[in-house]
């Protein structure tokens, strides 16, 4: 069976589509997890929604083959993501994830654990960004 190029290209933009949402499924299932431990585990797992993450992927690699160049639209420039106003509350969530993870922990372990992650966090940002 034989698909003509703009069902292909239809095919296309709805992975695209899936995939965006099988993500934010994805980062809200972590946030989820992380809030009440065990509720995704039990009910649905990891592996599954990372594995129709990777079939997904796959299959938009195998349709971008047969989808010719000209068939995608790049007449639009690509966009900068303005990461000023998503990082405060990322680093507020992670923060508060961090503390809610480490509440039955020792005061001093817990704040020797914050100087490290802060530590690991400023020079990752260093060596990526310098």
């Amino acid at each position: 069976m034989q698909l003509n190029k703009n069902t292909l290209t239809i095919f296309y933009k709805l992975l695209h589509d899936s995939l965006f949402m099988a993500l934010i499924f994805f980062i809200l299932a972590l946030i989820g997890e992380a809030i009440l431990p065990g509720i995704i585990v039990s009910h649905i797992g990891f592996s599954k929604i990372v594995f129709f993450v990777m079939v997904n992927i796959l299959l938009i690699k195998l349709i971008a083959k047969k989808i010719t160049p000209d068939q995608i639209d790049q007449t639009l420039p690509p966009e900068t993501p303005n990461l000023k106003k998503i990082i405060p509350p990322l680093i507020t969530l992670d923060a508060l994830l961090f503390l809610n993870n480490q509440l039955g922990m020792n005061i001093f372990l817990n704040l020797f654990f914050l100087l490290i992650c802060g530590a690991i966090v400023y020079f990752s940002y260093k060596i990526l960004f310098d």
